[in-house]
């Protein structure tokens, strides 16, 4: 039985290390209040998602989960920088002197010099979980947004040269440079099962396998001139967002989970997962394409006491983005305490790995309600600023809602 479990997780690393894929993102089960953390403790309707071992030791006869959540990740000045070349522009239209020039083109330099890292990416998930005895169905479904600058942009002489030209060189400077926005909303609707297996003095060993209908709505438009010359207008975050949402187009594939979850004992158990390992794509009306490659994670989890369990999960390679040359590679976990049957409290922290500038962030959470309904509410709040659309918020920030019930 163990030779069995090293192959399945030989087989999920194997596999997974031949692609990229988008980011995990934590979905359900109270797993965001625990720092990301699901794989090795989610046994009931958001298994299928997490790790559809799980199914193999679900509790309960019948389980049903509804989720939503959504979350901002803003990295570096792009944000920042995009809205205070807005301020200056108003200030240069609304009176064309030396000070609002200089200021203008110090803006616009600014902006010129963000690259790759200076990006914002906005996440989001909802889903409707169903759980019967060791099978699992229903429709998961996550979203992410973002956007990066392109290379290059005519900077601008600072002290500028105010005469009847300095609107057309303006125009000019600011015309040359231009943002990427990308997005893609991914539905899961899979079937699965999870088996578990006696392996005598080792414990039990789960497998699990999901069979997955896929949709990919994709958005894509690339070299989006920051500057409308004609309105002197400059576009700001919260519309570079708006941008994000548009025109997109929708295509469908399928896609293959595999998992095993070992419980050396009742109070301990290790997972491991493999998501999207035939590494779906989707098409963008411009006929670019986003992948949803494979992912590989691990997680523990221990019931260290009667009322408390420790967790965590950690993404065993980095994952592509949305944004161009963001990696994801999550460390994550927590203790969920319940010292009541009426009440647990999470909290946690998670950190991105392969982000050397990540500052990581804290995650809380809590659940109420009595043996057959729980409503989970849970949160994660960055250890960072930034700035977005002119107000300041953690470097990230993320909420969600869970109502589950249970037969």
């Amino acid at each position: 039985m163990i030779r069995r479990s090293a192959a399945v997780a030989a087989i999920l690393l194997g596999i997974g290390s031949t692609a990229h894929a988008l980011e995990f993102q934590p979905l359900g089960a109270g797993s965001l209040g625990v720092g990301g953390s699901g794989v090795a403790r989610t046994y009931g309707a958001m298994a299928p998602y997490w790790n559809p071992a799980g199914l193999a030791f679900a509790p309960k006869t019948v389980t049903v989960s509804l989720t939503a959540g959504a979350g901002l990740n803003t990295h570096g000045k792009l944000a920042e920088d995009l809205d205070n070349l807005v301020k200056a522009n108003d200030a240069w239209n609304g009176t064309q002197n030396q000070t609002n020039a200089d200021a203008l083109a110090n803006a616009f330099n600014t902006l010129v010099d963000t690259n790759t890292k200076d990006n914002f990416h906005v996440t989001g998930g909802a889903a409707l979980g169903v759980q019967i005895k060791h099978f699992g169905f229903g429709a998961y479904g996550t979203a992410e947004v973002g956007a990066n600058p392109d290379p290059g942009g005519t900077k601008l002489t600072v002290p500028v040269t105010v005469n009847g030209s300095t609107q057309s060189t303006i125009d000019a400077a600011l015309s040359s440079k231009t943002v990427t926005t990308r997005g893609i909303v991914l539905t899961e609707v899979p079937v699965s099962y999870g088996h578990a297996f006696d392996a005598g003095k080792w414990g039990k060993l789960g497998v699990g396998a999901s069979l997955k209908y896929l949709n990919g709505m994709v958005t894509m438009k690339e070299n989006l001139q920051i500057y409308d010359a004609a309105n002197k207008s400059v576009i700001s975050s919260s519309d570079l967002f708006k941008e994000g949402k548009k025109n997109f187009h929708d295509s469908s594939s399928f896609g293959i989970d595999l998992g095993t979850l070992w419980k050396p004992v009742p109070s301990f158990a290790v997972g491991l997962v493999g998501k999207n390992l035939n590494s779906p794509s989707f098409k963008a009306k411009n006929g670019e394409k986003i992948s949803v490659g494979r992912q590989v994670r691990a997680g523990v989890s221990w019931d260290a006491l009667s009322w408390l369990e420790l967790t965590g999960d950690i993404d065993v390679l980095s994952n592509s983005t949305i944004i161009p040359g963001m990696k994801s590679q999550n460390l994550g976990g927590g203790a969920e305490f319940h010292p009541f049957s009426c009440l647990k409290l999470r909290a946690g922290g998670y950190t991105n790995l392969a982000d050397s500038g990540s500052d990581g962030a804290v995650t809380a959470g809590l659940s109420i309600g009595i043996p057959w309904f729980f409503l989970d509410i849970d949160g994660a709040y960055g250890l960072g600023t930034a700035k977005f659309d002119n107000h300041s918020y953690p470097s990230e920030a993320k909420a969600q809602v869970s109502l589950n019930f249970a037969f």
